[in-house]
């Protein structure tokens, strides 16, 4: 009965000794690029040019920077569209659109560092999407159609514009 004893509680010291609480929401030790949108966004390089992405005049695309290890994060508007609060419904009615206007930020211009964005273009035309990230080592984005970080001033620089039709 000692024996067992003294087996459960060296057991227990095991149990209690060998756990190390891990952190998941500490920075990564890796760098990588990518993002989510509402909308499929068509990557553009230089030898590759889609047609641009089309969103109906009046509603929202949602995009989500979901890259590692930035260490810089900036997403850049063309001048017409807005960055909208969260909170807003872009669904509606067939034929009819919602009134987003209420939802505008108006603490952002064309530029934010956030890192999920909700852009209404509210006319038809022309737009672009930008997404700039930095890292300190080489990324590339490795979607249908590859895009690789440029060295600049000693940093790894990505960036990415997005062409939009808006209908």
């Amino acid at each position: 009965m000692k024996k067992l004893i003294i087996i459960v509680l060296v057991s227990i010291g095991f149990f209690f000794t060998g756990c190390e609480k891990e952190s998941i929401t500490g920075t990564p030790s890796y760098s990588d690029v990518t993002w989510y949108a509402s909308n499929g966004l068509n990557v553009t390089t230089a030898t590759v040019t889609p047609p641009p992405t089309e969103i109906v005049a009046g509603k929202a695309l949602s995009v989500y920077d979901l890259s590692q290890g930035a260490l810089t994060h900036e997403w850049k508007i063309s001048t017409g569209a807005s960055f909208l609060l969260p909170g807003f419904k872009n669904a509606s009615p067939v034929g009819t659109v919602n009134d987003l206007t209420a939802f505008i930020d108006p603490s952002k211009g064309l530029t934010t560092t956030d890192y999920t964005v909700f852009i209404l273009f509210p006319t038809a035309g022309d737009y672009t999407v930008t997404l700039r990230d930095t890292f300190k080592e080489k990324v590339t984005y490795k979607g249908s159609v590859p895009v690789e970080a440029v060295l600049i001033d000693g940093v790894w620089v990505f960036e990415q514009t997005f062409k939009i039709k808006v209908i």
